[in-house]
């Protein structure tokens, strides 16, 4: 008799990292989040994490994932952008948080600017050089890290998200607002056509976006519980 269980997915986590800060070597580090590895694996899916050399990743790494989860984390490092690129050629399903979201606004932001600029080498390169000629892809936000998260204070580091109807993002959730935990300086700037906005605080932010039916990406940490499970489900 054939099986008929389900083969699991396989998840690569996409981490935070701290490279080439000082000159001590054992200080490049890459950090892996509990609550991540958590949610992935209470919705089904096997996680694995991507790690890179030097700040870039190895394509036969991303070969072996199903799906991808783009984490928080404080600075956009080469291999973030790989694994965008990587996802989107290939239609593999990606959920970013947070910075995870910053990362996916970046990637379409330089799509749109290499067609501006008839430019055909590799977006990585031009993302590198739209940053030296200092483009805001992100400016600074107040009041949206007021609180610091502890295990019993979640709850205090919420705040509204109006989720906007006729999208993905609200058939996905089947509600009109959310409240989601905040810790973030930036705000997305200029988004591009190509995504989707889908969920916004009330002062202007935006705090979610999504592109076709396989790309999402929210700017709060739905990673905390799992109220937010179905957000995860995409990626699982």
């Amino acid at each position: 008799m054939a099986s008929t269980q389900t083969k699991q997915k396989v998840v690569g986590i996409v981490p935070t990292a701290k490279l080439f800060k000082d000159d001590n070597p054992y200080g490049d580090t890459y950090t892996f989040v509990n609550n991540y590895v958590k949610r992935i694996e209470e919705n089904g899916a096997i996680p694995i994490g991507i790690l890179s050399n030097d700040g870039y990743v190895n394509k036969s790494s991303l070969e072996l994932c199903d799906s991808f989860l783009i984490v928080g984390g404080l600075q956009i490092h080469p291999y973030h952008f790989e694994v965008v690129e990587y996802a989107i050629k290939n239609r593999k399903p990606l959920l970013g948080i947070c910075l995870g979201l910053q990362v996916i606004h970046s990637y379409f932001i330089v799509l749109d600017e290499a067609e501006k600029r008839n430019y055909t080498g590799k977006l990585l390169d031009l993302y590198i050089q739209m940053k030296k000629e200092k483009y805001m892809f992100v400016l600074p936000v107040e009041h949206h890290w007021d609180v610091h998260m502890l295990r019993d204070n979640i709850d205090d580091t919420k705040h509204k998200i109006n989720v906007i109807k006729g999208t993905r993002m609200h058939d996905l959730l089947k509600k009109d607002e959310v409240w989601g935990s905040s810790m973030h300086r930036y705000r997305v700037n200029n988004v591009s056509k190509k995504l989707t906005i889908s969920g916004t605080n009330d002062d202007g932010t935006i705090e979610m976006l999504e592109y076709d039916n396989f790309v999402f990406a929210v700017q709060f940490h739905p990673e905390v519980e799992n109220k937010f499970d179905v957000l995860f489900k995409i990626i699982c």
